[in-house]
C-alpha cells in the first residue's frame, strides 16, 4: 500500500472514530493522520499532499460541527425540555377541551333520553 492510500485508509479509521494507533476521540489533523498511518508527525505537507490536507480540513469541519461542548449540550437539553414541556401543556388543554365536550354530549344524550321516555 503506497503512503497516500495509508493517508486516506488513516483519515477515514479518524472520522469513523476507529483509530488503531491512536485513541479514540483524537483531533483530526494533518499529525494525528500521519501518527495513525504509521508516519512521523508533520510528514504530510501542503506541498506534496495539497488535496489530501484539503481532505482532512473537511473532515475535521464536518467532525467539528457535530462535536457541541458541554455548554452547547446543556442549552440544547433545555431547548428540548422546554419545546416537550409545551408541547405537553398543549396536549393537556386539548385533553380537557375533549373531555369537557364528551361531558356535555353525554348529559346532552341523558336528557334526550330522558325526554324520549316521558314521551
Amino acid at each position: 500500500m503506497s503512503a497516500l492510500n495509508e493517508y486516506y485508509a488513516a483519515l477515514e479509521r479518524l472520522k469513523a472514530n476507529k483509530p488503531t494507533i491512536l485513541p479514540k476521540g483524537s483531533a483530526i489533523n494533518n499529525d494525528t493522520v500521519a501518527l495513525e498511518a504509521g508516519r512521523k508527525r508533520g510528514s504530510i505537507k501542503k506541498s506534496r499532499h495539497a488535496a489530501l490536507v484539503e481532505a482532512i480540513e473537511q473532515a475535521a469541519q464536518q467532525v467539528g460541527q457535530n462535536i457541541l461542548s458541554p455548554t452547547q449540550q446543556v442549552e440544547k437539553a433545555k431547548s428540548k425540555i422546554k419545546a416537550v414541556k409545551s408541547a405537553y401543556e398543549q396536549l393537556e388543554e386539548d385533553y380537557e377541551k375533549l373531555l369537557e365536550k364528551c361531558n356535555s354530549l353525554l348529559l346532552e344524550n341523558f336528557e334526550l333520553r330522558q325526554s324520549a321516555r316521558t314521551l
